[in-house]
C-alpha cells in the first residue's frame, strides 16, 4: 500500500497552492491531505505555530489505514513539520525551500533581508504581503499568469516562530531536504546550511514556488516516495 502524503503549505499560502500537485498524486494512486494552516487561516483570530502544529497533529490522528506518512513542508511549513513531524504516523520528512531551525535558532537569519520590505503590518497584528513583492520574492521564475492566479488567493499571516525545547523530527525521522537554487525568499546559501543538518539534500533549478510552475517536479519526489 502507498504511503499517504501529507502537504504543509508556507506563509500567506493555504491548500490551494497544492492544486497542481494533487492532480499527479490522484493519478499515481497516492492518498494525500493538505490541511489550511490556522496562522494563516485564522490570521485575525491569532492563532500561531503551536496552533498550526495541533492542526497537523490533528489530521495526522485521522490518517486512515497505517502506513507511514511522507509529510512535506514548505518555507514556514518546515518549521511545522520540525514539530508535528515527531508524530507515530510520520516516516519521514520533506523540507522544501524550507525552515529547517534547531531549538531556539532565529528563523529570520534565515529569509531574504528583503523581506521586511515586503509586508506590511495590520492592525490585527497579522502581516501581508505587499503588492508586486510576492512576483519579486515568491514567484520570480513564473508567468504573469501564475503570479495573477496565486496572488489573488494570498492571505494575511502570523509569522511568529519562536521556539523553545523544539520536537526536532528531522533529527529523528529521515528527512529531505530541497534547496530551489533561484530562489529569492530563502537564500540558497541559507537553505543549504539548513539542508546540512539532514540526511540527503537534492537541488532544482527553480524559484521560491516549483508547486505553481513545475507540479511535475513536485509530484515525481512524492509518488517516488510514497511508492518507494
Amino acid at each position: 500500500m502507498n504511503r499517504p502524503i501529507v502537504l504543509v503549505h508556507g506563509a500567506f499560502h493555504g491548500s490551494w497552492c497544492w492544486d497542481r500537485v494533487t492532480p499527479h498524486l490522484d493519478a499515481a494512486g497516492v492518498t494525500w491531505v493538505a490541511p489550511d494552516l490556522p496562522s494563516c487561516a485564522e490570521a485575525a483570530a491569532g492563532a500561531l505555530l503551536k496552533d498550526d502544529v495541533a492542526a497537523v497533529r490533528e489530521v495526522l490522528d485521522a490518517l486512515p489505514g497505517d502506513e507511514h506518512a511522507v509529510m512535506l513542508g514548505h518555507s514556514r511549513g518546515g518549521a511545522v513539520i520540525t514539530e508535528a513531524g515527531v508524530h507515530d504516523r510520520v516516516g519521514s520528512l520533506v523540507y522544501l525551500t524550507a525552515l529547517l531551525v534547531d531549538d531556539g535558532e532565529d528563523a529570520t537569519e534565515h529569509v531574504s533581508q528583503d523581506l521586511s520590505k515586503a509586508v506590511r503590518a495590520n492592525d490585527d497584528g497579522s502581516i501581508s504581503v505587499n503588492p508586486g513583492w510576492d512576483a519579486a520574492l515568491f514567484y520570480n521564475d513564473c508567468t504573469g499568469d501564475d503570479v495573477a492566479w496565486a496572488t489573488n488567493q494570498l492571505r494575511s499571516q502570523n509569522l511568529a516562530l519562536e521556539v523553545v525545547n523544539s520536537e526536532r523530527a528531522w533529527s529523528l525521522k529521515p528527512s529531505i531536504y530541497v534547496v530551489c537554487s533561484r530562489d529569492k525568499a530563502i537564500p540558497p546559501a541559507s537553505q543549504r546550511a539548513m539542508a546540512s543538518r539532514v540526511q540527503t539534500t537534492l537541488e532544482w533549478d527553480t524559484g521560491h514556488s516549483p508547486f505553481l510552475n513545475r507540479p511535475d517536479l513536485v509530484a515525481a519526489l512524492l509518488v517516488g516516495l510514497s511508492k518507494g
